[in-house]
């Protein structure tokens, strides 16, 4: 049994507490990690798969999926490297000595990661999010993808 709960008010710390009291009274023994920070929105998220779309449409990537792996090997993964030690031990330990297009592959769906692959974007917090969406902006805009109608405040 996983629960997570992001608390926000006063309710929600309430909540916490007593999630994490009835927990401890069952089982004895309760691990808890905590972090600041919002997780990453619903918004982002579908304004990253709009993004990848469009990548796909007007680069020679591939479809979407191809598109998405590309963004999270490029893009999250160098996020992650800058910003989690736990991430960096990890894909230096696992994934470094593979070859690239081992890596991009599993960036996609993989039965050892499931259907979203080897989780990057999923680690994201809001900040991170944010930075990921920005250095796929960067970079596409770059190479001619149009962004301008996709993005806004609200997504980001």
């Amino acid at each position: 049994m996983t629960d997570k709960i992001s608390v926000n008010c006063q309710a929600k710390l309430s909540e916490a507490i007593t999630s994490l009291t009835a927990m401890y009274k069952a089982k004895k023994f309760v691990v808890v990690s905590l972090r600041p920070g919002k997780d990453r929105t619903l918004d982002q998220n579908a304004l990253w798969f709009a993004m990848y779309k469009r990548i796909s449409e007007m680069t020679q990537i591939g479809d979407p999926a191809d598109a998405r792996r590309y963004c999270k090997l490029h893009f999250g993964v160098q996020i992650l490297l800058n910003e989690d030690s736990g991430f960096q031990a990890a894909w230096y330990r696992v994934m470094r000595h593979l070859p690239y297009e081992e890596k991009l592959a599993l960036m996609g769906e993989h039965k050892l990661f499931g259907p979203d692959g080897f989780p990057v974007t999923s680690l994201f917090n809001r900040a991170q999010g944010i930075q990921y969406t920005d250095r796929m902006a960067a970079y596409f805009t770059g190479h001619g993808v149009v962004f301008t109608d996709l993005l806004g405040e609200v997504a980001a």
